[in-house]
């Protein structure tokens, strides 16, 4: 497999993904109050988010038209016109704009049919009959686990596709300045990083994206070589197999991050409180024990345990990057498992620290 970083698709990307900080502030304390290493996080960062959080503000109720969840704009519009092969935003927003109802409408139920069934592909002529029936389009909603409030935006956007995406690229057309403003802040990193990891990666024969994700990704698990970096997801790491084009999505500081996280977890102490402090809270604990027991969607742990599945996947990324579960590749799917190794021997180690000096 050869590497390619793209410079402009990653660009592109961000500017689509930037009004999800408007967020910010909410999705901060979420992470304090989970304790999700955010003391490793450098303040630096904190500030410049909590800037362009107060950027968004004046688009607030534009905003949430178009971005909640998993569902939002850009992951629907993007499932069949990911942005690759552009020159640049302008001329992509340009693409977009000459969609006409039918292949927009295409893309929106393409992508909800993936989140409503654990990414799994809808067959042409079962699209087909999606498109042209207005009730089974309203059962696909009802079969997502989101909010009421959530459904009832889908839908008005699946009933307008053509108006609903001339207004949203008209929203990202007004943002542009603004994102320019902070983007130029982090574009010469962006760059540096993505050369680094074509570079790296090309001419390592080991597995050196394991080694950059500290374990979290292994090589195999790449759906290709097309590497974008984030600015705005600055903190993932995304696979995405469902796009025309697909792509790994790599965060700015990811790299950063899991080196503080490893060398924090050289305390081991701090290893098995961070551990027990997940399995501590009730949602977790029952997330890990499904997957356990052989149950890896989340769609199906959301309905077992009534629980959106947007939660359930953020519980999910925060076991995985706690080294709880592990993520595997097996027959050509991504599965998850209990990271049993890792248990017992934690387990173990706790016994010895609890037990009685000779």
């Amino acid at each position: 497999m050869r590497f390619k970083f793209h410079p402009i698709e990653s660009r592109i990307m961000d500017l689509l993904a930037f009004p999800e900080c408007i967020e910010f502030g909410k999705a901060h304390k979420e992470e304090i109050d989970n304790n999700n290493y955010i003391d490793l996080l450098p303040e630096s960062n904190i500030k410049l988010f909590k800037s362009m959080e107060e950027a968004l503000k004046p688009y607030e109720s534009r905003v949430f038209k178009f971005y909640f969840e998993d569902s939002s704009m850009p992951r629907l519009i993007c499932k069949n016109f990911p942005p690759f092969g552009f020159n640049s935003s302008d001329d992509y927003l340009a693409f977009l704009k000459g969609l006409n109802n039918e292949d927009i409408l295409k893309s929106l139920l393409s992508k909800i049919y993936d989140l409503a069934n654990d990414n799994k592909l809808i067959e042409e002529s079962d699209l087909n009959n999606l498109m042209d029936d207005k009730n089974k389009q309203i059962e696909l909603l009802e079969n997502l686990q989101i909010s009421d409030d959530e459904k009832w935006k889908l839908s008005k956007i699946l009933r307008q596709p053509y108006e609903m995406l001339m207004e949203w690229v008209e929203l990202i057309e007004e943002i542009v300045p603004l994102f320019e403003k902070f983007y130029k802040e982090k574009e010469i990193d962006v760059i540096a990083l993505g050369r680094r990891m074509e570079e790296t990666f090309n001419k390592t024969k080991g597995d050196a994206v394991s080694e950059i994700s500290n374990n979290i990704v292994k090589k195999e698990l790449l759906p290709n070589g097309n590497i974008l970096v984030s600015f705005i997801n600055a903190y993932s790491i995304e696979l995405n197999t469902t796009s025309k084009v697909q792509y790994t999505r790599w965060g700015l500081d990811i790299e950063t991050l899991l080196k503080n996280i490893k060398d924090a977890e050289e305390n081991a102490i701090r290893e098995r409180v961070i551990l027990f402090k997940n399995l501590g809270d009730k949602t977790r604990y029952e997330v890990v024990r499904l997957i356990g027991k052989g149950i890896e969607s989340a769609k199906e742990i959301s309905e077992i345990l009534n629980v959106s599945q947007a939660t359930i996947s953020y519980h999910i990324s925060n076991l995985t990057s706690s080294k709880i579960i592990i993520l595997e590749k097996n027959e050509g799917k991504y599965n998850y498992k209990v990271n049993l190794d890792f248990l017992e021997e934690t387990h173990k180690l706790m016994l010895e620290d609890f037990t009685k000096f000779d």
